[in-house]
């Protein structure tokens, strides 16, 4: 122990400075540590570490510092090392709507399925779906598929195809009985007309835009499938909105040549003066927000409540009287004669649209029905007798006495005992 202690006198007084220091230091501090003093050959190493070239020396410092260092670290498990994909700088990407939630149906389920739907368009044609198959999981019987395309549109057909690719889902036996159809927003583009560029909305585009949505509707009328087609909700950008509004005009003006139905949703996502909102009443009544912080989808709250909308539709379609338009059916082909045909085709059509939806922005009065016939103001009821039925009716005389002088003289009627009028003193028993 006093070799040591000599040892490291010498260490100190050789004027090697501070770059042997550290390393006796160590030694020191882990025989503290331990309770025994380092063998001659450790020493010797040392010893041999300090007079080492200077390349070596400092690769011992280095060495021994972190040696030093680490007695004062907590002693934790190192993180395990990572991918280097990780480490790579993350893109940001543009939000993106939520996917479509899959349709599960299971082998009994299936059974009790009568009324299948199908969602078709863009990203707020997603939305639309998943509203449906919200309002729509109380009704077992009916089964919503969401099959929109996000980034599509009817203008970028070199992209999506969206008359084509209907016309070939229709062409075969169509796993649907009723499609929805939203799409729009993503179509105010240059449009490619006769082998040139047509601004947006501008007369060729709207006829070239007008063309390609009656390819959709007379591809659903010659499969005899019903087509609801859904108006774009207002934006948060102002020229976006009313560019979305010339687009709805467009396509509520070709719908009115076919038979498929149209349902404006604006209403529903503007405030009291028609402009944009992202709050407003859900479903109960209840203030929530209806848009994402684009500006331009849907959130929970409002997919339910554009879907309601649809639901509406859809419910009369469901609800109409298939078995009575077959009998109208029948009777028109048993019809005798013309008369009976013609009350037979009424009869048709009647049942065939069913309870017709209300026209938005106008007030309807409900139809009262009449209470009794209609009696002439001027006409004068006699009876058999010759006395007016409508006559006054004969007072007594005394009756007759006390109107006259009351009526034409003026003079006030006796009063009667007890009534308040009764002014006489002393007061008649």
């Amino acid at each position: 122990m006093m070799r040591y202690h000599r040892q490291m006198m010498r260490m100190l007084l050789s004027g090697r400075g501070m770059v042997g220091l550290l390393p006796v230091l160590l030694a020191a501090f882990l025989m503290l540590i331990t309770g025994q003093p380092r063998d001659a050959a450790a020493m010797a190493g040392e010893a041999g570490a300090v007079s080492a070239p200077p390349a070596t020396m400092e690769a011992e410092e280095a060495r021994a510092q972190y040696a030093f260092l680490r007695l004062f670290q907590r002693s934790e498990p190192e993180p395990p090392p990572q991918p280097a994909q990780q480490h790579r700088a993350r893109q940001t990407r543009p939000a993106q709507p939520a996917a479509p939630t899959p349709l599960n149906v299971d082998t009994v389920t299936a059974e009790t399925i009568s009324t299948r739907i199908a969602v078709f368009g863009d990203s707020l044609a997603t939305n639309l779906g998943q509203g449906l198959q919200a309002l729509m999981e109380d009704e077992p019987e009916i089964a919503v598929s969401v099959q929109a395309r996000g980034s599509s549109g009817l203008v970028r057909d070199d992209f999506f195809d969206w008359p084509g690719n209907l016309a070939r889902i229709l062409a075969d036996d169509p796993p649907f009985d009723i499609a929805v159809l939203q799409v729009g927003l993503n179509d105010r583009q240059a449009l490619r007309v006769e082998g040139s560029s047509a601004a947006p909305l501008s007369d060729p585009w709207r006829g070239e835009y007008g063309r390609r949505i009656d390819m959709i509707t007379e591809a659903f009328a010659e499969a005899g499938i019903p087509l609801i087609w859904v108006g774009l909700p207002p934006v948060e950008n102002n020229r976006l909105s009313a560019d979305l509004t010339v687009i709805n005009e467009i396509v509520r003006d070709r719908l009115r040549r076919s038979d498929v139905v149209y349902v404006d949703i604006w209403k529903g996502f503007v405030d009291e003066n028609d402009r944009y909102t992202a709050t407003g009443p859900d479903l109960a009544g209840q203030p929530a927000r209806l848009r994402t912080s684009d500006g331009i989808h849907l959130t929970g709250a409002g997919s339910r409540k554009a879907a309601h909308f649809v639901d509406v539709e859809i419910q009369r379609l469901i609800t109409r009287p298939r078995d009575e338009i077959a009998v109208a059916r029948a009777a028109i082909e048993a019809a005798d004669d013309e008369s009976a045909r013609i009350a037979a085709i009424d009869m048709l059509i009647r049942r065939s649209l069913g309870e017709l939806p209300l026209a938005p922005g106008l007030l309807y009065t409900a139809r009262r029905e009449p209470v009794g016939p209609v009696m002439p103001l001027t006409r004068i009821d006699v009876s058999s007798q010759g006395i007016l039925l409508t006559g006054t009716p004969p007072l007594d005389p005394a009756t007759r006495i006390i109107t006259e002088r009351v009526l034409e003289e003026g003079v006030s009627p006796p009063p009667v005992a007890g009534r308040a009028d009764d002014f006489r003193w002393p007061r008649s028993p």
